[in-house]
């Protein structure tokens, strides 16, 4: 009977022993390839006010759709954005293939509504100074230094893993990968 009243302590500071080590590690943010597979992590949570002012999260469509998360300048606008304006060119192929496009700026609800962008596109409002979701979705999309977003692209599947370890990492050329996931041959811009 004494045995077991020392097993829990000891099975308890065994085990914060080793979530300390695994927080103190310092991890390495490039990604890890293996096979020709990028090492995947769980995408960073997305919940921001869309163009009809409602909150729209990432987790409500994880399980149900593949995603891209677009980041775009929000002073320029959804129009202007030469990755939105592919995508939304080909919208008939992304809805086919049961993507859903989360797009991020600081533009307001109102200036995404005067957008004319498919039901599958929804924009986003992270607002400035703060840019909270720009922040959590690391330096690919925030850049500390000048405290100014970034725009940048990222493929998130079903399960809610994106390409990353410690942060997401973008995608190196959006147009050709995006291209290639629809299986449309890919003319540089």
């Amino acid at each position: 009977m004494r045995l077991r009243i020392l097993v829990l302590p000891l099975a308890a500071v065994m085990i914060s022993g080793m979530v300390w080590h695994k927080l103190q590690q310092d991890h390495d943010r490039t990604p890890v390839t293996t096979n020709g597979q990028t090492s995947r992590m769980q995408a960073p949570p997305i919940e921001a006010i869309d163009a009809e002012n409602s909150i729209t999260r990432l987790k409500s469509f994880l399980g149900r759709h593949n995603l891209l998360v677009v980041f775009f300048d929000g002073e320029a606008g959804a129009g202007a954005d030469k990755t939105l304006q592919h995508l939304k060119q080909h919208s008939a192929e992304l809805k086919a293939a049961d993507y859903h496009v989360i797009a991020v700026s600081s533009a307001l609800p109102q200036q995404n509504r005067k957008t004319d962008f498919p039901p599958l596109f929804h924009l986003l409002t992270d607002p400035e100074p703060i840019w909270k979701v720009h922040r959590e979705w690391g330096s690919g999309t925030f850049d500390e230094e000048a405290g100014a977003p970034r725009q940048a692209v990222f493929h998130i599947d079903r399960a809610g893993n994106v390409a990353g370890i410690s942060e997401p990492l973008p995608l190196d050329n959006p147009d050709q990968f995006i291209d290639e996931l629809l299986g449309l041959k890919h003319e540089p811009h």
